[in-house]
């Protein structure tokens, strides 16, 4: 174990990471005086499946967390599971009708950041993009409140900012802002092609190059006197009403 492993904490971030593929997590370590039955079926899935089990103390798994909760058991990885630029413009040339992105501009709270990831699995996005330099980054917080969302979709850290999204437009996808200033309501927007669709910082919402390079902005309509949404709630409406109108066909 090294300074430089990330860490997914809880049963359910842990026990997803071991059932995707290839398997991610290189070692577990859990708290020796747990011995229930749910513990036991998960140090046995890991053994299963090639993963190191080593036994701890409550200090020990304390340290490996930090402020998030373990619930007894941390899994740990070489390194976060986010490809970068190169990766990011292998996957564009694969762009077709039916993608789904999610960009996170600069979300500070990585909790915010895990509860869109999560979500956007959920959605069945196609892929997550954060920047690498700015906002709060994909952090084990972040990834313990995503409960293996991390696993079910492309994660992409990036920097470079101007050029990741100039690449996403030549490569056919529309990026759509979101925010109380949009033009057009979310449900009265077409989003059945290949879009990114764009999420602020919780306190300054888009970056100014952020929003130069949108080509239109949506909103979601609200009561006038409580207009504000969560971002990861935000998002969450954004995603389903494109899951809506691509099944259904209609706007």
């Amino acid at each position: 174990m090294t300074e430089r492993n990330i860490t997914l904490c809880g049963f359910h971030a842990v026990e997803t990471a071991l059932r995707s593929d290839p398997v991610r997590i290189t070692e577990i370590v859990h708290e020796g005086s747990r011995k229930d039955q749910r513990i036991s079926r998960l140090l046995a899935l890991a053994r299963s499946r090639g993963v190191r089990v080593v036994r701890g103390d409550a200090s020990l798994l304390e340290s490996l967390a930090g402020e998030v909760r373990h619930q007894g058991i941390v899994g740990l990885l070489p390194k976060a599971p986010a490809l970068g630029q190169s990766e990011l413009y292998e996957w564009l040339a694969g762009v077709t009708g039916q993608t789904l992105i999610l960009i996170l501009d600069g979300l500070e709270d990585p909790r915010n950041i895990g509860a869109c990831i999560r979500t956007g699995a959920a959605a069945g996005a196609d892929a997550v993009i954060l920047p690498s330099h700015t906002g709060a980054g994909l952090t084990p917080a972040a990834m313990r409140v995503a409960e293996g969302g991390t696993h079910r979709l492309k994660i992409f850290e990036v920097g470079n900012w101007a050029q990741i999204l100039s690449r996403l437009k030549r490569a056919g996808v529309w990026l759509l802002g979101t925010g109380e200033e949009g033009d057009t309501s979310v449900f009265d927007f077409d989003l059945k092609g290949p879009v990114a669709l764009v999420v602020g910082s919780e306190s300054a919402g888009m970056r100014p190059l952020t929003r130069k390079h949108c080509d239109a902005f949506i909103r979601i309509p609200a009561a006038t006197d409580f207009s504000s949404l969560n971002v990861s709630v935000a998002a969450g409406v954004v995603l389903f009403e494109a899951v809506r109108q691509r099944r259904s066909g209609n706007v």
